[in-house]
């Protein structure tokens, strides 16, 4: 399948899982978010990781912020979104308190505090609307992560872990890719957490 024929499928697909994450009940969205936190804490590259790129869950993204909390000696950054014109994300320190500033998707992000290079993270939560077992994400299709990332393309493991974030019924079989998606290392739902690679 090439490219331009992925765009509409995907599209359609990304239509489906976001109504279907955003009919979860708030009690199932804690249940969910707890249970793979859960599973993620136990891992050997949560254990590692002193620094970690998290995310602000919306739009019935699974929300692993109880994370923060378990292990308040590591440092927590939010992405923040680039200026125009510059493509990538910088992440800033978070210490896990409510957010006055929202971006232009009105997503929190952290006004001040120290940046960190993506680069230098050890470890990143990624949002995701699909993946499949394999690794691939399927993200709202703006391409942050992916451009912020792109480096891990021409130098594999370099980098941070990658490890998607997503509700189980966001699993598929397998998904379209493009050329400048960058794969996943490891994928926490509510039931487990995949490797990927």
């Amino acid at each position: 399948m090439t490219e331009s024929q992925a765009r509409p499928e995907k599209a359609q697909l990304r239509r489906r899982m976001r109504a279907a994450r955003r009919k979860l009940s708030v009690y199932q969205q804690r249940l969910s978010g707890r249970a793979a936190a859960i599973h993620l804490s136990r891992s050997p590259q949560m254990q590692r990781a002193r620094h970690i790129g998290i995310y602000w869950p919306m739009d019935g993204e699974l929300d692993l912020r109880w994370l923060v909390r378990r292990f308040p000696d590591r440092n927590f950054y939010l992405p923040v979104l680039p200026a125009e014109p510059h493509p990538h994300m910088r992440f800033r320190r978070w210490h896990g308190g409510p957010l006055s500033y929202r971006n232009r998707f009105r997503i929190p992000e952290p006004l001040r505090g120290h940046s960190h290079p993506p680069q230098r993270l050890d470890l990143v939560l990624v949002p995701l609307v699909a993946f499949d077992a394999g690794g691939a994400r399927l993200g709202m299709g703006a391409g942050f992560y992916d451009r912020t990332f792109a480096f891990k393309r021409l130098l594999p493991g370099a980098g941070p872990a990658l490890i998607g974030a997503a509700h189980q019924l966001q699993c598929v079989p397998q998904l379209p890719t493009d050329s400048w998606d960058i794969p996943l290392d490891a994928v926490v739902t509510e039931e487990r957490l995949y490797h990927c690679r």
